[in-house]
């Protein structure tokens, strides 16, 4: 099957003909006015392609020689575009920079390898004249795991997988595909229907990400409950290194000594480039719907969850809102009219005046149950039986429905409001049960704070979308107006108090978004100084001359300056105000 190969935009989420609609979101701009205290709109939209400079080339003639040598001249691109849409990945600090026109870092030149025999020849090629290799799947990273750099000025190469997008193989009998990196999440699943199975596997990002992506940066998936995140799905891969090519072996489980497949796993691309996964796959359910409840508090919600954990009775998806993330989703709806009109008054009324639900405090959960119709049946059974115990309201399908509806556009939103001079981006971090309400409150308080340093009104709100036996995620998202002229420094301030927050209550410094850059401080703490000399051997001992995305995982010696927000600069900001 052909693959339509469409990059994203380069200052933005997705395709440069789609935006975010809120033509059929009247509260909408309204809610976000009166959250953020906006007088009016401050409209900041990005600078043209045209105004745009790249920083100069660096050229590795003994590089490109070979590389030529061994690719078609198709294969290899240096033009201004290509090189642009190579040059971040979508944080808001990479977003706010291109959409100014600052581009610090840029690759040299993009390849696009077609086979694990070009890859090898790429790597061989690298490690023998001393050029950069940045793998790079959809650009949706939003960690730095795709900055260009190179801090000894080596000639920086971005390695384009969307050409290796192929399912080579499906084992209807053992449930496995062997599959190519770089297929994108929709391809990926139109594939695999072709054999009647599914991975599973739906991150917001999977329009726009890749398998390669999602397996180098330890993704998640809003079906983990079930499915399990990215790791638990890899049987076995391949890894091209410097120092040679990771074959692991497709068993079941295995006894082997240290577990090398995971040393692949989550590497985001310092030790090698993985050319080739095999997962495991699930037979297409024959049945699936989504339904929305309604949870007086989130506390209620995260017990309704726990227990459907404990009692093995866990939907496909489990979304629970908090407040403030509630509050937003009813300003995305759409106004209804004639008898769903009088419909949502009268349930809005039974809730408010028979449960006593405080509209206020409520928290939205959204599931989605498949299978059969026996398992359908008695799985939403026995959910709802849980989420009843816990004071839950069930609003029939409509909500899940439109929540499925609308699931990949969300990222399109924060486009949307840097537009209009908001600033916006998530920190997300998991732990156990017992832990998970105090990190969630301190940590809420912590960023709200963050925020109010700056001198300007906060909007900090989570959500639960993956959860274990032993816990759950935690997935922050917060805004503000921005802070003119000091922007960077004031979104690094509040990223900042999220992972300290994150850190000083037991949480991991991220459940799914990876290290790159922008968590490279709280490393050490999150894995032990020991257990970061494990990974600097790995590194060491696969790539010892450091062509493999260099930056990355390993902090420098003073990963704060590194950063960009120096102790000298946050003392400058805390209570300074505007």
């Amino acid at each position: 099957m052909a693959a339509e190969i469409r990059h994203m935009k380069w200052w933005g989420w997705g395709h440069e003909d789609v935006a975010f609609d809120d033509s059929n979101k009247p509260g909408l701009w309204p809610y976000l006015k009166n959250e953020l205290k906006i007088k009016e709109i401050e409209w900041t939209r990005p600078v043209a392609f045209e105004d745009i400079d790249l920083p100069e080339q660096t050229t590795n003639e003994a590089f490109l020689g070979a590389i030529r040598g061994a690719l078609d001249e198709g294969q290899v691109a240096d033009d201004k575009r290509t090189r642009l849409i190579h040059a971040a990945g979508k944080s808001f600090r990479d977003l706010w920079l291109l959409r100014h026109g600052i581009v610090k870092y840029a690759p040299d030149c993009v390849v696009f390898p077609e086979s694990e025999e070009d890859v090898a020849a790429i790597v061989r090629a690298a490690d023998e004249h001393g050029a950069v290799l940045i793998p790079f799947g959809g650009g949706s990273n939003i960690a730095g795991c795709l900055e260009p750099r190179d801090r000894d000025g080596r000639m920086v190469v971005s390695l384009d997988m969307c050409r290796m997008h192929r399912v080579l193989e499906v084992d209807q009998h053992s449930l496995t595909a062997r599959i190519q990196p770089g297929v994108y999440g929709q391809h990926l699943e139109d594939q695999l229907a072709e054999h009647g199975v599914t991975l599973g596997h739906f991150p917001d990002s999977f329009l726009h990400s890749t398998l390669g992506g999602w397996v180098a940066t330890r993704s998640a998936g809003m079906q983990g409950d079930i499915y399990g995140k990215i790791e638990d799905m890899v049987i076995s891969l391949r890894m091209v290194t410097p120092s040679g090519t990771i074959v692991t072996r497709t068993v079941p489980k295995s006894s082997n000594g240290i577990d090398v497949r995971h040393l692949c796993i989550g590497s985001e691309g310092i030790l090698g480039v993985i050319t080739e996964i095999v997962v495991q796959v699930h037979l297409k359910p024959p049945r699936e719907d989504w339904h929305g409840w309604l949870f007086p508090d989130f506390e209620s919600g995260v017990a309704a969850i726990h227990e459907c954990q404990r009692q093995g009775c866990m939907p496909t998806v489990t979304r629970l809102n908090d407040p403030k993330k509630t509050a937003l989703s009813f300003a995305f709806k759409q106004p209804k009219t004639g008898l769903k009109e009088t419909v949502a008054k009268a349930l809005k009324w039974y809730i408010g005046s028979v449960k006593g639900i405080d509209f206020g405090r409520c928290c939205l959960m959204v599931v989605k149950y498949e299978g059969d119709r026996a398992a359908f049946r008695n799985m939403r059974r026995g959910v709802s039986a849980i989420y009843r115990k816990h004071r839950g309201v069930c609003l029939g399908p409509e909500p899940g429905r439109s929540f499925a509806e609308a699931k990949f556009d969300f990222p399109h939103l924060r486009d949307y409001v840097m537009d209009r001079n908001i600033m916006t981006d998530v920190s997300e971090t998991a732990t156990t049960w017992s832990n998970l309400l105090p990190l969630y409150e301190d940590s809420l308080a912590d960023i709200d704070r963050a925020i109010c340093d700056t001198g300007v009104a906060p909007w900090v709100g989570c959500h639960i979308s993956h959860s274990y036996p032993t816990g759950a995620s935690l997935y922050f998202t917060f805004g503000c107006l921005q802070w003119e002229g000091r922007e960077i420094e004031q979104y690094l301030h509040i990223k900042k108090a999220a992972e300290d927050a994150f850190m000083k209550n037991g949480g991991t410094l991220s459940h799914h978004h990876a290290v790159g850059t922008e968590h490279l401080p709280w490393v050490e703490e999150d894995v032990s100084p020991t257990g970061l000399k494990a990974v600097q051997a790995v590194k060491e001992g696969l790539d010892p001359r450091g062509i493999m995305n260099p930056g990355k995982i390993i902090p420098p010696a003073d990963p704060f300056k590194e950063w960009g927000l120096s102790g000298e600069a946050l003392g400058r900001f805390t209570g300074s105000g505007q």
